[in-house]
């Protein structure tokens, strides 16, 4: 009798009077880092003042626990956030949201997040120097930050010690390939320098294998001279020169003309490759076959070019000559001329006593096919034996310069029996 009482009782009393205890639901996980996570849920007081925590651990046993929240004593589910830290990177943890208060318990479902990975080392790829010149380098790579916060620089000097370093330089926090450069000035020309590239996270630090690059050379001055002032048509002429600077011995010389009258551009002499200097800078060349006056220069096939003053090398007329006998008091003396100079003059000259050669006649020249030219001169015999020869005067403008013949002789006239 008295049991019936008593449930009579408890079924006359309010729902809120039978079931004070809390409500709790687990929300999603927010914020995830490597090491932090923000996990949230919501409480339901029922009337009464509550209180709440997380539980949470790499598996559903758990083994952590959050500090204490405070809900309040509401009727009805209010948001909850706990920030957690101290997480390991890359780990699946398990977690739960408990509220508790005077008339009882709650616990909300289980569920998990995963910690973000942490960050390799960084990567290194691609590791060059371009733009090299005497003075200054390009320095370039590839950095892959590999999801942690990365810094570089180039380590460079004359020796695998290094001893420069370029400014430290961020390259991310990504997980894919990043292009860096820097340029590098003050460096010695022609000189072999060492480098490498540094990057650096909370992983460690990532080096790359030694590398290498040559500064290239710093020629400052060229000069060039001919053998001689000029020489016959057809034939070739000797060039001279000298490079000044800095890495001159094997430094690659290029020759090149500008043809009579000097109207159009400088081109190339010989084969492709260059000549180079020997170590005193020094060079020469061979030009083959010049058919009128040429200008020559010289120029450095390197990064900086250093070219020289243009020289002329004048082509005289090639003038040959012959005698033959005209009569018994007489010989002529006479010879053709290549190029065909049409307006040139041929002047008959003697050598006098002294050596030195004194003028006899002039005389026009005439046409000798399409090519050549002729000149002839009727000389007297005389008491003695006389030489001589022939110069010619082209009169062309400057494509040519006088040309002189071979030295002649006539024999004296011959005395009567």
């Amino acid at each position: 009798m008295r049991l019936i009482l008593a449930l009579t009782f408890l079924l006359a009393l309010p729902a809120a009077a039978v079931a004070a205890a809390p409500a709790a639901t687990t929300g999603a996980a927010a914020d995830v880092t490597r090491t932090t996570a923000a996990l949230a849920g919501t409480v339901d007081p029922n009337g009464v003042s509550t209180s709440y925590h997380f539980e949470y651990g790499t598996t559903s046993a758990y083994g952590l626990v959050s500090a204490d929240g405070d809900a309040g004593a509401g009727d009805g589910e209010q948001s909850v956030r706990v920030a957690v830290d101290g997480l390991s990177p890359g780990t699946t943890y398990h977690y739960r949201l408990v509220a508790a208060n005077a008339d009882g318990g709650a616990e909300g479902a289980d569920r998990t997040f995963r910690t973000a990975a942490a960050p390799r080392l960084a990567g290194l790829s691609s590791t060059v120097a371009r733009e090299v010149g005497p003075t200054a380098a390009t320095l370039r790579s590839r950095v892959d930050p590999n999801r942690g916060e990365t810094t570089y620089h180039f380590e460079y000097g004359l020796s695998p010690s290094y001893g420069s370093r370029t400014p430290e330089r961020a390259a991310g926090a990504g997980d894919a390939r990043v292009d860096v450069a820097e340029r590098i000035e003050g460096l010695r020309p022609y000189r072999r320098y060492h480098f490498r590239a540094v990057a650096t996270n909370e992983a460690g630090r990532t080096v790359t294998r030694n590398r290498t690059f040559t500064t290239s050379r710093l020629p400052t001055a060229i000069t060039l001279s001919l053998a001689a002032p000029s020489t016959p048509w057809g034939e070739g002429i000797e060039v001279l020169g000298r490079v000044s600077g800095t890495g001159v011995n094997g430094i690659p010389v290029a020759l090149e003309r500008q043809d009579f009258p000097f109207l159009g551009p400088f081109s190339s002499i010989g084969a492709p490759a260059p000549l180079r200097a020997d170590r005193f800078g020094r060079f020469r060349f061979y030009v083959p076959s010049l058919f009128s006056t040429t200008r020559l220069q010289a120029l450095t096939r390197t990064a900086v070019v250093v070219t020289s003053s243009a020289v002329s090398a004048a082509v005289a007329l090639r003038v040959g000559a012959a005698t033959r006998r005209a009569s018994r008091r007489a010989v002529r003396i006479r010879g053709s001329v290549r190029p065909a100079a049409p307006a040139g003059r041929a002047v008959l000259q003697r050598r006098t006593a002294r050596g030195g050669w004194s003028f006899v006649r002039g005389g026009a020249l005439r046409a000798l096919g399409t090519s050549r030219s002729r000149y002839g001169f009727k000389v007297r015999k005389r008491q003695t034996a006389r030489q001589y020869r022939v110069r010619v005067f082209p009169r062309d403008g400057g494509a040519h310069v006088p040309g002189t013949s071979r030295t002649v002789a006539v024999a004296p006239l011959a005395k009567r029996r």
